[in-house]
């Protein structure tokens, strides 16, 4: 008799990993688990995801689950520190570090990957599972190098839902509208380095208790060995007027980075066709209303 194999539903909490859930539901392949790796202490001290991540698992996605059958796990960090540390940010504060961007992405190791795999090997030693990763259609380059993926190994076989139904953002998005429920918005620590202009000020208009930390966060850091001073957003190379990289960083403090008019740039959508591809702006709300309209 062929073994029964875990399908485990590793949940960023985004708009991506609600798509894959939802998706998975109406075909009726559920997983076994939806597994949420949480960068925030418990009591919420430190900065962590954004108020409006936790509210979308808490009101829609827990009765989801509930409703038909599939466990949610929360890896939290009493039981899967961070590291040696109650959050994410307490564990850059006490290196006074900051979060950058970049391939190795050690942010998402650490408070993700390492956290993650600790608890699939404790909760299935020795065992074959199967991880459902919500990478969409057109991010196959990603997939085979971002750590967010994991290794597959003999013991873990790495599967992309949204990849295998030729999910893009904006079908997640209008998958997610026609059955009913609100889009969560994009999955980030509300300090990513990944984060638009637009997406730091709304976090200082929205938190701005967490925007202090996080500023705070910036100063604390030591200057380089060139007597530099970096920011959160200063690992990003400035351009030249014709738009080539100069090699040089810019490195403008979170409250210095926020002034002035942010003018989001409509991009296209290279999987569905849609002139402007669904949005990955971040902030305290759900997205209520359709932008997409059909499933494309």
């Amino acid at each position: 008799m062929t073994p029964v194999i875990p399908k485990i539903l590793s949940y960023g909490a985004g708009l991506d990993s609600f798509a894959m859930l939802v998706d998975a539901i109406a075909r009726g392949e559920k997983p076994d688990i939806v597994a949420f790796v949480d960068v925030a202490d418990p009591e919420h001290i430190d900065p962590g995801e954004w108020p409006s991540t936790y509210r979308h698992i808490e009101e829609i996605v827990k009765p989801l689950c509930s409703s038909v059958g599939i466990e949610f796990v929360t890896i939290d960090s009493v039981a899967y520190p961070v590291r040696d540390a109650r959050s994410l940010f307490a564990w850059l504060a006490a290196r006074k570090q900051i979060p950058v961007a970049g391939p190795a992405r050690i942010c998402t190791v650490v408070a993700k990957v390492e956290r993650f795999e600790a608890w699939v090997a404790d909760r299935f030693p020795e065992q074959p599972v199967e991880v459902w990763i919500g990478f969409e259609a057109g991010e196959e380059s990603r997939a085979a190098k971002d750590p967010n993926a994991g290794k597959p190994s003999a013991l873990r076989r790495n599967r992309f839902p949204l990849m295998e139904g030729g999910f893009c953002r904006c079908r997640c998005e209008a998958l997610v509208l026609a059955a009913g429920y609100p889009v969560p918005r994009k999955s980030a620590c509300m300090f990513c380095p990944y984060g638009t202009k637009g997406d730091w000020q709304t976090l200082e208009r929205e938190q701005p208790a967490a925007f202090a930390k996080i500023g705070q966060l910036e100063t604390d850091k030591p200057l380089t060995k060139n007597g530099k001073k970096l920011s959160i957003m200063g690992y990003r190379t400035l351009k030249d007027r014709n738009g080539n990289p100069t090699g040089e960083y810019r490195a403008p403090p979170i409250a210095k980075f926020i002034v002035g008019t942010y003018r989001p740039k409509e991009k296209p959508c290279n999987v569905c066709g849609s002139s402007n591809r669904a949005s990955k702006a971040m902030g305290c709300t759900f997205i209520e209303s359709p932008t997409q309209g059909a499933i494309p």
